[in-house]
């Protein structure tokens, strides 16, 4: 494939597409990841303090949904550091997702 080819094929997938709406939306998408983490941390933190109990369920869907985020990152670019990340952080979902049903069978 030529330069040409290349340039032309990219032009193309690119077409209707603004660089700059894309990089907007990836931040802003990371800085609305960052405010689900901290305030689910903090009602972690005030579910314990409060209720004696801490809030499984939240910790287990951060983990679960950071698991698919880099399962995807690592699908894309077969990178083992994408890969290992992917693991623990799915372990760390199988391990809230128990620990949230043990909670709900003691109620």
């Amino acid at each position: 494939m030529t330069r040409e080819e290349i340039l032309k094929k990219s032009q193309f997938e690119n077409k209707g597409k603004d660089v700059a709406d894309i990089e907007t939306s990836k931040n802003a998408f990371r800085a609305g990841w960052i405010v689900i983490i901290v305030l689910s941390a903090v009602v972690s933190v005030v579910d314990g303090i409060i209720f004696g109990r801490a809030a499984f369920e939240l910790l287990f869907a951060e983990c679960a949904s950071l698991a698919v985020v880099f399962f995807y990152k690592y699908a894309k670019l077969r990178k083992k550091h994408e890969l290992i990340v992917a693991i623990l952080y799915c372990a760390a979902a199988i391990g809230f997702f128990v620990g949230w049903i043990l909670q709900i069978a003691d109620v």
